[in-house]
C-alpha cells in the first residue's frame, strides 16, 4: 500500500469524483457529477495547504482517499479545519484501509499546525472515529440525514 498526496496525483481525480458522486452527492438534488470533480480537482493542487487529499493507492490501483477541508459546513462556520470524504473502494473495504485514512489524516493535519479537526458522519460511523480520539460535540442534519459532529484535538 502506497500513502500518498493527490497532488502527486492528480489524474485520480475523476475516479474520486464518480465514488463520492455515487455514494453520497446523487442524493443530493441539482448536484452533478461535473460539480463534485471541480471540488475535488481543488484538494489536487495542495501538498501543504487545506484543502488537500490523501489517497491511498494498491499496486497503482487507487483505492482510498480522505480530505483535509476549509469550513466544509456553512451551518458551522466556528469550525475551521474538517476530515472528511473518507471512502474506500467497496472490494478493498474490511482491510482496515479506513483506519489507515484516518490515522494519515490526522497526522498531516497535525503537522501543519492544525490542533482542531471537525468530521460529520452518519452515526453508524462514530466507532471508527471514535477509535482515534474524535469526541461527540452534537447531531445534525444533512439532506435529512441524521449525522454527529465530532471534534479531534491535537495531543498536548
Amino acid at each position: 500500500m502506497e500513502v500518498s498526496l493527490l497532488a502527486d496525483h492528480p489524474y485520480e481525480i475523476n475516479q474520486i469524483a464518480k465514488w463520492y458522486y455515487n455514494e453520497w452527492a446523487s442524493q443530493i438534488p441539482n448536484v452533478t457529477e461535473a460539480m463534485v470533480r471541480t471540488s475535488i480537482s481543488e484538494k489536487s493542487i495542495n501538498r501543504t495547504d487545506i484543502p488537500l487529499a490523501i489517497i491511498i493507492r494498491d499496486q497503482d490501483e487507487l483505492v482510498g482517499v480522505a480530505e483535509l477541508k476549509l469550513k466544509e459546513n456553512s451551518n458551522y462556520p466556528e469550525y475551521k479545519y474538517w476530515l472528511g470524504g473518507i471512502f474506500v473502494a467497496p472490494s478493498k473495504r474490511g482491510k482496515g484501509l479506513s483506519n489507515l485514512l484516518v490515522s494519515e489524516a490526522l497526522n498531516k493535519a497535525f503537522s501543519l499546525g492544525i490542533n482542531k479537526l471537525h468530521l460529520q458522519c452518519e452515526i453508524h460511523n462514530v466507532a471508527l472515529y471514535e477509535k482515534h480520539g474524535f469526541k461527540i460535540l452534537h447531531e445534525a442534519r444533512h439532506h435529512e440525514i441524521a449525522t454527529m459532529i465530532m471534534v479531534r484535538l491535537a495531543a498536548t
